[in-house]
């Protein structure tokens, strides 16, 4: 993902995107520095961290407020860090709803596949944001909500949180850690319902999500790979070895949406001109939704992004339409962006996705 400038979007969807690594004059831009937390091995907000992951202990987990200590399906722990505002006791809404935001990979993520395992080659200055930085996105996001709970989430090896990110990426594993993240928060804080944004490989995670529990309103998914076939496959149709390697540990939403609910209320955003995940990618994803009852509203909404330079436009950058969208929904009205800058909304149309660039070695 590359390096967004936040300035041109309006304020909901800037701050959506400081999630996902944008650089937003909402506080501090606060670098981080220092030690990571103490029973954490490192801290991977930094870019250093994404890159070699970290393991932490329950105890250094439990003395974090911004922290859960959850497991995977097989029982693996980690702690996954969020950012969190409207959530005050007392609070109206404190019993209701609550907006997740779930990012996409890190600004200007490379991989790799190397020693029979996936690593992460290098990450833009771009995905370093302090906690600090994403508490103060969450206070002006949920302000501009009207108050409306807002929780940032930090996936495993990323944005603080443990785990190795390059290992857990598009993994089962990884949705069993967020599905256990949801329950948490619904316990911490008393949430009946959530509405999701996911972003990017966010997106996927959200499709898998839906599949699994029955608390979520809508999930508005962006940009997403929705099928992993179409994602990984290159420009000559192979699928590269490694993929073939790891099919298993993947959780590919293409298995997983004929188990969600028949009332879930779904919105799939994307622009087809998206050069880091094809439109087939989630053309293949609303098509078989469809088939399957679900109710899914597609709408194709632009990604370019002005910051992004000249002739090398990624046409990915559909967050900020995300979370509008989102907000839509958690306010009870169409979760459908809006319509200024916007393309024609309706299901995609067969045989209208674009070449895209591959492997997908980022997001």
């Amino acid at each position: 993902m590359a390096l967004i400038r936040c300035d041109f979007l309006r304020p909901a969807a800037a701050l959506a995107l400081l999630a996902a690594g944008c650089v937003a004059d909402v506080g501090p831009r606060a670098v981080v520095v220092g030690p990571p937390p103490p029973g954490f091995t490192a801290d991977t907000s930094t870019r250093e961290g994404l890159a070699t992951g970290a393991e932490a202990s329950e105890a250094g987990c439990r003395a974090l407020a911004d922290a859960l200590w959850v497991a995977d399906g097989a029982g693996r722990r980690e702690c996954l860090r969020y950012a969190a505002a409207g959530t005050a006791h007392g609070s109206a809404a404190r019993s209701a709803l609550a907006l997740v935001l779930i990012p996409g990979d890190a600004a200007d993520a490379s991989y790799r596949f190397a020693g029979g395992r996936p690593q992460v080659e290098g990450a833009g200055e771009g995905y370093e944001a302090s906690m600090g930085a994403r508490r103060a996105a969450a206070r002006a996001l949920s302000a501009a909500a009207g108050g409306l709970p807002v929780v940032l989430a930090g996936r495993p090896g990323m944005h603080g949180s443990s785990g190795d990110h390059a290992r857990d990426r598009h993994t089962q594993a990884e949705v069993d850690l967020l599905d256990a993240k949801l329950t948490a928060l619904r316990r911490r804080y008393g949430f009946r319902e959530f509405v999701l944004s996911g972003f990017s490989s966010g997106g996927a995670i959200a499709a898998n999500l839906l599949a699994r529990r029955t608390d979520i309103r809508c999930a508005v998914i962006a940009s997403a790979p929705l099928d992993f076939a179409a994602f990984y496959r290159g420009p000559d149709g192979a699928l590269p070895d490694h993929y073939a390697m790891r099919r298993g540990e993947l959780a590919d939403p293409m298995g997983s949406v004929g188990a969600i609910r028949p009332d879930a209320t779904i919105v799939v955003l994307g622009d087809r001109r998206d050069r880091k995940v094809p439109a087939a990618a989630w053309e293949a994803w609303v098509d078989a939704a469809r088939r399957a009852g679900l109710r899914v509203s597609a709408a194709e909404v632009s990604g370019f992004d002005p910051a992004e330079p000249a002739g090398a436009a990624s046409f990915h950058q559909t967050a900020g339409s995300a979370v509008e969208a989102a907000l839509a929904c958690a306010a009870g009205g169409p979760a459908l962006p809006s319509p200024h800058g916007r393309m024609a909304v309706g299901p995609p149309e067969a045989g209208t996705a674009l070449a895209a660039t591959s492997p997908r070695a980022a997001e």
